[in-house]
């Protein structure tokens, strides 16, 4: 679960809503039929509006899920299900629910939930929502580019390719700009001086 959390915002950030980029998102009709300008799935994936899962026993549940959404409602189940259980208090989160954010938080309790009755349901859900992101960013995930200079965590490149950042994939921390630049030259230095 945890492998599947930090792909899942690795993909999110290489989701490319131009058409034809990123996987397959079905039958197309045949003949000239309208296309729109931009891959839906991907836009459904990124707007929190999206359906997050399934409600009812009629609802179809392969429709695309978004990201956010459905991390904050996983996120959400476990802040439920702890305080149901007389777990301590936790701090409510401050700000929109962002991808990184429910990750985090469900990465810090996945022991704990490991330890519930329902943590197959949890893992199904991840899993699901990992294999949406997979197909939607074109199956293979971003490779990491460097080492963070704040924590040496996996540095991955965000935006588009017009884009020039990169966050890492464990503290979130991002690098744009003249600190990018920065950190390139702090990493080319010290690349040199352990060839010397």
């Amino acid at each position: 679960m945890r492998a599947r959390l930090r792909d899942i915002e690795q993909y999110a950030d290489a989701l490319d809503a131009t058409p034809g980029v990123g996987g397959d998102s079905g039958r197309r009709s045949p003949g000239y039929g309208s296309r729109p300008p931009a891959n839906l799935d991907v836009i459904a994936a990124r707007d929190p509006r999206s359906v997050a899962h399934a409600v009812g026993p009629d609802d179809i549940d392969d429709a695309t899920r978004s990201i956010v959404g459905t991390l904050a409602a996983l996120a959400l189940w476990v802040r439920d299900e702890r305080k149901r259980l007389g777990e301590p208090p936790e701090a409510a989160r401050s700000g929109a629910a962002t991808i990184a954010t429910e990750s985090r938080y469900l990465l810090g309790r996945i022991d704990w939930c490991t330890r519930q009755a329902w943590v197959d349901d949890l893992a199904d859900d991840i899993r699901e929502l990992h294999g949406q992101a997979r197909r939607l960013a074109g199956e293979a995930p971003p490779r990491s580019l460097a080492p963070c200079g704040g924590c040496g965590g996996p540095l991955f490149p965000i935006g588009d390719t017009g884009t020039v950042a990169v966050r890492c994939g464990d503290c979130g921390g991002t690098y744009d700009g003249l600190t990018l630049l920065t950190f390139g030259q702090r990493l080319a230095f010290e690349a040199m001086g352990a060839a010397s």
